[in-house]
């Protein structure tokens, strides 16, 4: 299992270096299929059968986006090569897809690096607890029975807390295990719009899963419009893609109410799982002519957000986990010696 994970993070890990050279190689004017054969040379055998697979489809006659839809990556990232193979500029697509990818395996290595000290530090202490409660807790409770006295009250709190775990821990699996099942199982049956609202209806997620939409939306159809396209035009490419249905469904949506009359400003500003700035950027851009770069202008804001709330967050818990891990060695430490103190006290 562990080799199987290092494996697929070192196949990620190669596509997104190898999207990023493939993009640089694409601006030089190097064809697609000798671009993909040059990184072929310098990837994993996991990725090098993958990018044969695509060179077949290539030779088959498959648009670039379908021929990487086998390849095992985020379907977040191969959205990209659909959005930039309709703009026209398929090698900004490598490049932007495997700067992303890049960052993705970044953030969820720092977060694999900030739980690794503190899950030892629980491991380790679990083991104190399991000896405590094999050897030292028998001792502790046959001295003060036989001395006719009670142990201190934080020790007989931690005692009593020892004690009752393992059947807390049972009870935890017990109930937990059959709700995580149903819940995964009721997911499954929601529609992406009913996913995005749940995740919208988490306090702390709201505003990052606004910001994201914002972000992939303005960056995306700003590039549509700056390459000629219409407003309906670029929609319309937004449904027929299948990589992000929840976008493909509300673009048809969008789509309907400007049949009705309503002007798109209007709409964005009513769709509360978007940023209430962008409705504003959009009536900017479209009394100053420049719809299409103001959209990508602050697209690259909101990404530039994203990065520095993540950059928050990951600071802000690795000082949290050690200060409850810190805390509950410090309550082990005093449960432990209060007692000892007590018993060297009556002799």
């Amino acid at each position: 299992m562990l080799s199987k994970r290092r494996l697929r993070k070192q196949h990620l890990r190669n596509v997104a270096s190898s999207f990023i050279r493939i993009g640089r190689l694409l601006e030089q004017g190097y064809p697609l299929e000798a671009a993909l054969k040059f990184v072929q040379l310098h990837v994993i055998h996991i990725t090098r059968d993958q990018i044969n697979e695509v060179l077949m489809h290539l030779k088959e006659g498959h648009s670039v986006h379908e021929s990487f839809r086998s390849f095992d990556i985020p379907t977040s990232i191969k959205s990209f090569l659909y959005f930039y193979d309709h703009q026209g500029n398929l090698a900004q697509g490598f490049t932007h897809a495997g700067t992303l990818l890049v960052q993705r395996e970044k953030v969820l290595s720092d977060v694999t690096k900030l739980l690794r000290y503190p899950l030892v530090l629980i491991f380790f202490c679990t083991i104190v607890l399991i000896l405590m409660f094999q050897f030292v807790i028998p001792h502790f409770r046959s001295f003060f029975t036989m001395m006719n006295d009670s142990p201190p009250f934080l020790t007989s709190v931690f005692l009593s807390f020892v004690y009752h775990l393992p059947y807390f821990v049972c009870a935890c699996i017990v109930i937990l295990f059959p709700l995580i099942f149903y819940f995964l199982v009721k997911v499954k049956k929601l529609s992406p719009y009913q996913r995005t609202r749940k995740l919208m209806s988490i306090p702390f997620c709201k505003k990052y899963v606004k910001t994201v939409i914002t972000y992939f939306f303005a960056l995306q159809l700003g590039k549509f419009i700056s390459t000629g396209m219409s407003l309906q035009q670029s929609l319309a490419q937004f449904q027929k893609q299948d990589y992000l249905p929840f976008f493909q469904q509300e673009c048809v949506q969008i789509s309907h109410e400007l049949h009705q009359g309503r002007s798109f400003q209007e709409i964005l500003f009513a769709k509360d799982y978007l940023r209430t700035e962008l409705s504003y950027v959009v009536d900017n851009g479209e009394k100053a002519g420049y719809l299409g770069n103001d959209l990508e202008q602050y697209s690259e804001i909101l990404y530039l957000e994203l990065e520095e709330a993540l950059k928050r967050g990951l600071r802000l818990v690795q000082p949290v986990l050690f200060l409850l891990v810190g805390g509950f060695v410090f309550l082990l430490f005093l449960a432990t010696m209060l007692p000892l103190f007590q018993m060297l006290g009556s002799l």
